[in-house]
């Protein structure tokens, strides 16, 4: 491991030096049957948290269904609460006249399209009528700028991008990419062609690492740019789907590896368990990388310190009652971070197929 990758000062004193046994295997499957559930149950008592959340409330199931071939019963279950999740949001819309979509509308209208492909069959009134309804905001917009808010390309050219702005370009670019595999949707190709746009636009774009700042993880320009870092290797990996390669982007990679240790010290159980998760799409597992193997073990403990819950942990800094998409996220995150994946392949006609058509490598 190079010198920068190493962890230094007192988090050293905190990391076990033994391999990763079948216990701890069997105990991470276990963490992540129990995120299901927690969502799952969270889910079926709130239904006012299904309408709050949207989007984030079909997302988190359809995440832990992506790679996980060797949970086949978890994969199921996970796309059933999905699909219930997402028809509880589809029935207020069922109702309504095709051409009866505002502009206004069309973020939201567009995911659930795109959910409804995901989990509907190609031929259901359902996903036909989301399809129409979506196409029909855009056409209310005009023009791509209008259904986005502003114009990607001029953001891209600007002198200085925020990192708020990249990251709703982030989104936006995995957005449009799922927007392809749904039938029917009529996007312009400036849709299309924003995610090799903005992956160009990120090759150059500097991720400060902890060491940059005086104050290192408490300056929460790093934390901004550590969570940003994250949801950029989410453009290839569709959430986790599909594989991610080192040479995709060789400063994230470094920026990921060179500053996990400062963010498993930093402790919070979102982030860690993002990076983790990203180290897992990568291809590393806990019997062979280190850092998947201590941030998989701080993320156990965290998990059986909260009494077996991940909605139940809290960190230093937060109070017992928390909002539901903080809740929501601790689950989303945590069984991601310990779940050990299988990668789906990135065939043509997929979101990774349109990926790797673009991203060219491997080829």
């Amino acid at each position: 491991m190079p010198e920068s990758w190493r962890p230094s000062g007192n988090i050293q004193k905190h990391l076990s030096a033994s391999p990763w046994s079948a216990d701890e295997a069997e105990d991470a499957r276990y963490a992540v049957r129990t995120g299901l559930d927690e969502l799952s149950d969270f889910f079926s008592s709130r239904p006012a948290a299904v309408f709050a959340l949207k989007d984030d409330a079909v997302e988190p199931l359809l995440d832990a269904s992506y790679a996980a071939a060797n949970m086949p019963a978890l994969q199921i279950a996970a796309r059933d609460q999905a699909r219930r999740v997402l028809l509880l949001l589809l029935a207020p819309y069922l109702r309504r006249a095709t051409d009866a979509a505002t502009c206004r509308e069309f973020s939201r209208l567009l995911d659930l399209a795109i959910y409804s492909h995901a989990l509907l069959a190609g031929d259901d009134s359902r996903l036909l009528l989301m399809v129409a309804l979506t196409n029909s905001a855009y056409h209310s917009c005009g023009s791509l700028p209008a259904a986005m808010g502003y114009d990607y390309r001029r953001k891209l050219a600007a002198a200085n991008v925020s990192t708020d702005d990249v990251g709703d370009l982030v989104l936006w670019s995995i957005t449009f990419t799922d927007a392809q595999l749904v039938a029917g949707l009529q996007l312009p190709a400036e849709a299309r062609d924003l995610p090799p746009a903005l992956w160009r636009f990120l090759a150059h774009y500097p991720l400060a690492g902890a060491r940059s700042y005086r104050n290192g993880t408490s300056d929460m320009r790093f934390y901004d740019t550590a969570y940003l870092a994250t949801h950029i290797a989410y453009i290839p990996t569709g959430y986790g789907r599909y594989s991610i390669y080192v040479e995709d982007a060789p400063g994230l990679y470094r920026f990921l590896r060179e500053n996990f240790y400062a963010v498993l010290q930093m402790g919070e159980l979102d982030l860690v368990a993002e990076f983790v998760d990203l180290f897992r799409q990568y291809g590393c597992t806990e019997r062979d990388d280190l850092q998947v193997r201590d941030g998989t073990r701080y993320l156990l403990k965290l998990f059986h310190g909260a009494g077996d819950r991940w909605m139940a942990y809290r960190e230093p800094y937060e109070r017992p009652k928390i909002d539901d998409y903080d809740a929501v996220h601790k689950a989303w995150t945590g069984m991601s971070g310990v779940r050990a994946r299988v990668p789906e392949p990135a065939k043509p006609g997929t979101y990774g197929g349109i990926m790797r058509a673009w991203l060219g490598y491997p080829r």
